[in-house]
């Protein structure tokens, strides 16, 4: 197949991108042709990444500027590629595409909330509790019409839930939309989408199938990911305040929210405990997964899936999160790890506790989540289904 990927960023910059060159690396293996069209650039490996497609092109309609002579229009990309397949990810809208589609197949991976829900996140901006509403006028009585824009002189724009509504609906006439978990196809389904066309798959990590290390006995507890309100680092750190074992913390990954975690880790008395690393390269996170005995999912908002839960399962690690969004598909309590009721950090804590203080059962939920994600979360077996899913095949 000839397949034109469509991202609004090229580049290393996220799970979306992690995810693409993951994908376009397995497709090469298998003879498939890849293309991307991007709106922007993200500095962390673009030579590398690029390299991954057949060819690259700035586009117009997806955020490209039209004063960089390198700007191509998407419908001339279409006629330079002559795909087989449109293959969407994220994109700031879909409304300047839409009389280019009809004709081609059209397939879109849904990573996250943004086209069912005004504020992105999908929980609440007054308890932080998780939503469970469609895109309606319920949206209002949240402030939902008032989103961040660091560009604004007051720092905030106006939001038009009626616009997000022609939006998302605008996507009802694809050919195909996937979704990482049984959460995302129920909120598109609560939505409006057709049943038939949402499909849940998984975005699986490519990984070696090496034998992981031992679960240490050290009580050392990892969180990898964003550090934005959204993953809850924050609900971690006061889970950590409560904890009466000994326990060692490393935080790896940066964000917006990095300086108030710092002042809130100092506040609470945990700068002995717990060190924040920063931005790590994903071939080397290897080296923090060794030295866990059991990795954090602290999520305030649904996650669609929880990426970091199946890394974790491959390096053998069991897993404490909150039981929010898609991750309960992956993490089955008391099997791969503990699931806590959400934003309940007493319980989060009492969790933790148990399982540095069980190295017998931190070892089995290890080796359960191990034998999970080989079974079930197969590199190869999900490219299988994506091909279906590409081909109109499912």
């Amino acid at each position: 197949m000839k397949i034109l990927f469509v991202n609004e960023k090229c580049g290393y910059f996220g799970g979306v991108e992690q995810n693409i060159a993951d994908t376009v690396e397995g497709f090469n293996s298998r003879g498939h042709n890849c293309y991307l069209a991007y709106g922007e650039i993200s500095e962390r490996d673009l030579e590398p990444y690029k390299s991954l497609f057949e060819k690259t092109f700035l586009c117009q309609e997806i955020g490209a500027t039209t004063q960089d002579a390198a700007t191509q229009a998407l419908e001339a990309i279409l006629g330079r590629v002559s795909p087989d397949v449109i293959y969407l990810h994220k994109i700031p809208e879909l409304k300047p595409c839409m009389h280019l589609l009809p004709g081609n197949r059209t397939v879109r991976m849904v990573h996250d909330h943004d086209l069912c829900c005004p504020r992105r996140h999908k929980y609440f901006m007054t308890n932080g509790r998780v939503c469970h509403h469609k895109l309606d006028w319920r949206c209002w009585f949240d402030g939902a019409f008032i989103a961040r824009d660091p560009s604004s002189g007051s720092g905030f724009a106006y939001v038009s839930i009626g616009h997000k509504l022609k939006e998302m609906r605008r996507n009802y006439h694809l050919d195909a939309l996937l979704v990482g978990s049984r959460f995302m196809r129920d909120e598109l389904l609560q939505n409006g989408f057709p049943e038939e066309k949402v499909h849940v798959l998984p975005p699986v990590i490519r990984m070696e199938n090496k034998t992981p290390s031992s679960v240490p006995d050290d009580p050392h507890i990892l969180y990898v990911g964003q550090l934005i309100r959204g993953k809850g680092v924050d609900l971690l750190l006061q889970a950590f305040k409560g904890l009466p074992c000994d326990f060692r913390a490393t935080i790896v990954g940066t964000g917006n929210a990095e300086s108030k975690l710092k002042a809130l880790c100092n506040e609470l008395g945990l700068d002995n405990r717990v060190k924040f690393s920063g931005w790590v390269r994903n071939e080397d996170l290897g080296h923090f997964y060794s030295k866990a005995k059991v990795v954090v999912v602290p999520s305030r908002w649904p996650e669609p899936f929880g990426m970091i839960g199946l890394e974790a399962m491959h390096h053998g690690r069991p897993v404490v999160a909150f039981d929010v969004g898609g991750i309960p598909d992956w993490l089955d309590h008391m099997v791969t790890g503990l699931l806590v009721p959400e934003q309940d950090e007493g319980a989060f804590g009492k969790a933790l506790q148990k399982i540095l203080g069980e190295s017998r059962l931190a070892a089995r939920l290890g080796q359960n989540g191990l034998r999970r994600v080989r079974d079930y979360y197969a590199f190869e077996g999900y490219l299988d289904r994506l091909e279906g899913c590409l081909k109109g095949d499912q």
